[in-house]
């Protein structure tokens, strides 16, 4: 008992540390209620105001050991499969269309504000544990599957389309002639993808690849190799000594 005496004292009169104790009562406090039926929204609310803004809500998935999905998120689809201790941040969007497809998301994903996870006519997405998708990206999956690796790393307003729309028949309008699939995407694990980058159908990304800002990656990359341009082209891999005159195109992979 004198022990956690102590320790209390400790906590009180250190002000630092007064925020952490605030934010564990809160949590505590209302994020039991969030499961409640018709009312847990609210108490979901609660939580999420308590927390602090953006990156600041992790702290949930660190104090509880479960997954946050925020209130401010939409979710459609009854094939969802979430892993533990996931964030799923504001304005989020995961939408499934129908029973045949399916969005996997293992343990510890990151899914960051205005990211839009989209399946469609059976397709599937799948992403490995740890992987961190930041703001504004856009997933896709019609009739190709989009599998994405552990400790994946995705920087802003990239997107990914395993699947093309047919253009065979100029007598039909492109939106009418259905899609096609080369076998969807691949992405292996520990891989860094920059800002801005665009995966196509039919593309494998090998194990610890780069993939510089702004690339087009229209063909497979072998593991731990360093792409850029678009459309991507391989410059070195990461396990050779790089050449002074590919610093510039190196780079653009921030």
């Amino acid at each position: 008992m004198k022990r956690y005496v102590e320790k209390g004292i400790r906590a009180l009169t250190t002000p630092e540390r007064w925020p952490t104790y605030g934010v564990k009562l809160w949590v505590g406090t209302f994020a039991p209620l969030s499961r409640l039926p018709v009312v847990g929204r609210a108490f979901a609310r609660l939580v999420a105001v308590g927390l602090g803004p953006y990156k600041a809500k992790r702290r949930f998935v660190k104090l509880t050991g479960r997954s946050y999905v925020s209130p401010r998120a939409q979710i459609y689809g009854s094939t969802l499969d979430l892993g533990n201790r996931c964030f799923i941040d504001d304005h989020v969007t995961i939408y499934i269309s129908n029973r045949k497809g399916k969005v996997i998301l293992a343990d510890d994903v990151c899914l960051y504000r205005g990211t839009v996870l989209e399946v469609v006519k059976g397709g599937e997405i799948r992403i490995g544990s740890g992987t961190h998708v930041q703001p504004y990206c856009v997933l896709n999956s019609v009739i190709g599957k989009l599998v994405i690796g552990r400790n994946v790393q995705i920087a802003v307003h990239c997107a990914f389309f395993p699947y093309m729309h047919r253009i065979d028949d100029v007598s039909i309008p492109i939106q009418e002639q259905g899609f096609s699939s080369k076998g969807g995407i691949v992405i292996d694990d520990d891989v860094w993808i920059g800002t801005g980058v665009k995966v196509m159908d039919g593309v494998h990304i090998g194990r610890g690849s780069v993939v510089g800002a702004g690339a087009v990656v229209t063909r497979d990359m072998p593991p731990f190799s360093i792409a850029v341009g678009s459309p991507a082209r391989v410059i070195r891999k990461r396990t050779e000594h790089p050449d002074p005159a590919s610093h510039g195109e190196e780079a653009r992979t921030r």
